[in-house]
Order: structure tokens, then C-alpha cells, then sequence
């Protein structure tokens, strides 16, 4: 009889834990945790490298990672930054708020006067023209740089770039590894003020464009953290800086990361997981290749590399006559990217998600183009620029807690396809 009763405590203690641990992992996932997760990034302010809300933004992950058992490390770079203040363009008594184009050269003069010219309505350009152009560039197969460089040799002392977009707002640009501090200022204005900038034109006075702030040397860093024992690693990556305060663009991302981060933490697997934020995203992907240089696990024993780059999870917003407007469903046109020796387990986790799904063993978008030409041929990852890409209204709107949760559960049957 006693041993009936022993049979009978062992059952319920077994269903009561299996119970928990589903709780526990629905908690994990729950949407509306990960929608506040995204909530709190937005809430830290912009996320330029090496700013106070940057190091905000580490110390808060390492402290989550902290709380669930993560060894965590910081890894820093130095980064000559800007602080943008008072960046215009004026006409008289008209001005047009702007945003300067990286990187600003602390050498120049960063104010200057001069006629505003439509360089789609001139032949040629004079000595002290401020050169009016479009990013992304009307000229079809013309590369951006060469093409600006051409205009600076031409004499113009300035240029404001008309920034193309959805949201009809300013778009901010990335730097390339490679690219110098431009010789002249250069700004970006939104294809709002588009119209007053052909005003200016038409107008033919002089204008003024300007660039104020203050240039610092400060510390861009990463954070990561390390958990259990096993001989092979999964790896699960994140850029966590952003031009402005980067809602759908980064924190939604971000929020998945962290809830795989909890949920990894509690496996009872042969592997080590390695979950690294990377700062430096807009300054060259600088945080990124830092860690890949320094601190990233041997290529042969990486079993899995996770990457969550722009738009993880973001609402598709339609075009209207009235401007665009949000609808309740994913947007279609995100790209998941997969290599072939995960396409299986991909395959199978993400049958129910709605998106783009490319195979790219060499090519794969953002941040994970630097994973696979280190050699790493184990890879999953999502990268799109959704309609709010960088610019400063993309908060916590851009993305709903329904597609954090159905995105964040995919991936954990990713990682649970690669380790059974």
C-alpha cells in the first residue's frame, strides 16, 4: 500500500514539474514581456555608439543576463564620436531641421553659406554651390561615395541629401569601414522638405547649411555572456546601438535575444551558449568585428550562429493617400537568411512564419555577412529595413507582441532542432 501511495507522489511531483517548466517557458515567450522589453529599450533614449544611453543599454542587458546565472563580459573600443546639436538648413528666416552624415570631419569648417543647386536640373556645378542631391541615388549602378567625392571635386562647399523614404521622414546612414570624414559638411533632410528645399532653389539666395555639436572620444562596448560546459557552442548575436531610438529596428530583436538568453539559461543541453549584444553598429558594424576578432568561438566547434539584425519582428504599414498606415499582421517582406547546413532545422522551425526566407551560404544581410566570411557556415538569422528604418519615430509601434512571440518561439525551435 505504501508503496501505491510512493508510485502515486512520484507521478504528481513529476506532472507538477512538467507543469512549471511550461509555465516557466510560456513565461519566457509570453508577447506582452517581450513587447515591454522593446518598451524599455525605446525608453533609454538613442542609441548612438558610445553615448550614455549605449553603456545604459550594455549594463541593463548584463545585468538581465547576470540574473539568470550568465558568466558576463564587456568588451570595448574606442570611438571618436559626434554630438549633434544644431544641424539646419536656412533661407533667410526659413529653416529645415537635418541630421549630418557620417562621419563628420572635425578639420572642416562645418558651417558654410552658398546657392543651393539642383544637381538633377544643372549641367554643371560653380565654385560655392551647396549641391542638392537623393540617397538613395537617382543614377542607376553609381556607387554613393564616388559619386559624392565627384560633386566635393567640383568645388561645392556643402551638400543636403533629400533622404527617399516610406516614412517621409530623415533616414539616417550607416559608415563603411573604409569610408574618411567627408571634406565638406554634408546633411540629410527628409523627403517631407523636400518641396521648401526646391523652394530655396527657385528662390536662388543664399543659404546657409549647418553642422553644430561637439566631437568626444568615447567607449563603444559590448557585453556578452557565457553559459555551461558543453565542447560545442550556439551562438546567438544582436547589434544593440542605432541611430535614434531604434524600436522595431533593434528592440524588437533585442527582446527576442534576451527571452532565448533566459530560456537557454535553463537547458539541461552539451552546449555552451554565447549570447553577445554588439555596440558600434552604425560606426562601421565596429562592435561586430571586434567581437568576431577577439572573442568569438572557434569556427569548428560553433554548432549554431543565431543573428538578430534590423526589423526582427515588425508590423507591415501600407501607403495611402493620407501616409502610411499600420495594419495588425508581420510584414511580409522580412528577410530570414539560412545556410545550408541548418536549412533542415530551418525549415521546420519557421513553417509557420510568414516572410522571406533565403538561403545564402555566402551573402546572408546585416551583420551576419561578417559571420559567414569568417568561416562560419552554421547560420540562421533575420535582417529588413521596415518601413521606419532609421529614422526617429520608430519606437515600440513598429512591432506588436503577437509577432515578437510567434518570431521568438520559431527560434527556439531552431535551437531545439540543431541540439536534440
Amino acid at each position: 500500500m505504501k508503496l501505491k501511495y510512493l508510485f502515486f507522489a512520484i507521478l504528481l511531483t513529476l506532472n507538477f514539474n512538467a507543469i512549471a517548466q511550461v509555465k516557466t517557458e510560456a513565461n519566457y515567450f509570453d508577447g506582452n514581456k517581450l513587447f515591454s522589453i522593446v518598451k524599455k529599450y525605446v525608453s533609454l533614449g538613442e542609441h548612438r555608439t558610445g553615448t550614455p544611453t549605449d553603456l545604459a543599454t550594455s549594463d541593463w542587458i548584463g545585468s538581465e543576463l547576470k540574473s539568470v546565472g550568465y558568466a558576463v563580459k564587456y568588451l570595448e573600443f574606442p570611438i571618436k564620436q559626434f554630438f549633434p546639436e544644431k544641424v539646419f538648413l536656412a533661407q533667410e528666416k526659413d529653416t529645415i531641421q537635418a541630421f549630418p552624415l557620417w562621419w563628420v570631419n572635425e578639420k572642416i569648417k562645418r558651417v558654410v553659406s552658398g546657392t543651393l543647386v539642383d544637381v538633377d536640373k544643372v549641367k554643371s556645378l560653380s565654385v560655392n554651390d551647396i549641391a542638392l542631391i537623393h540617397f538613395p541615388l537617382k543614377q542607376v549602378n553609381v556607387n554613393p561615395k564616388i559619386y559624392i567625392d565627384s560633386l566635393i571635386k567640383a568645388g561645392v562647399v556643402g551638400i543636403v541629401i533629400i533622404t527617399d523614404n516610406q516614412s517621409g521622414e530623415i533616414e539616417a546612414y550607416n559608415t563603411n569601414k573604409d569610408q574618411q570624414p567627408w571634406k565638406v559638411p554634408i546633411i540629410l533632410i527628409a523627403p517631407n522638405d523636400s518641396a521648401r528645399a526646391l523652394a530655396f532653389v527657385k528662390r536662388n539666395k543664399r543659404i546657409t547649411l549647418a553642422i553644430n555639436g561637439t566631437f568626444k572620444d568615447v567607449i563603444g562596448r559590448n557585453v556578452y555572456g557565457t553559459i555551461g560546459h558543453g565542447e560545442k557552442y550556439i551562438v546567438v548575436s544582436t547589434p544593440i546601438s542605432g541611430w535614434f531610438t531604434c524600436g522595431g529596428e533593434r528592440g524588437s530583436g533585442i527582446a527576442i535575444w534576451l527571452a532565448l538568453a533566459k530560456w537557454a539559461a535553463v537547458q539541461k543541453t552539451d552546449y555552451t551558449f554565447v549570447f553577445t549584444a554588439n555596440s558600434g553598429h552604425e560606426h562601421a558594424f565596429k562592435g561586430a568585428h571586434e567581437y568576431l576578432e577577439r572573442d568569438a568561438p572557434p569556427v569548428l566547434k560553433t554548432k549554431l550562429w543565431i543573428h538578430f539584425g534590423a526589423g526582427a519582428a515588425t508590423l507591415e504599414w501600407k501607403k495611402t493617400s493620407q501616409g502610411l498606415v499600420k495594419q495588425s499582421n508581420v510584414d511580409p517582406n522580412r528577410r530570414f537568411f539560412f545556410s545550408d547546413s541548418v536549412s533542415t532545422s530551418f525549415n521546420n522551425a519557421f513553417k509557420d512564419i510568414e516572410a522571406q526566407k533565403i538561403l545564402a551560404n555566402q551573402n546572408p544581410g546585416g551583420e551576419l555577412v561578417y559571420v559567414a566570411r569568417k568561416g562560419y557556415t552554421r547560420f540562421a538569422g533575420v535582417s529588413y529595413g521596415h518601413p521606419f528604418f532609421h529614422v526617429k519615430t520608430d519606437d515600440e509601434n513598429t512591432t506588436s507582441p503577437e509577432i515578437l512571440e510567434a518570431t521568438a518561439k520559431a527560434f527556439k525551435n531552431l535551437i531545439l532542432e540543431q541540439t536534440k
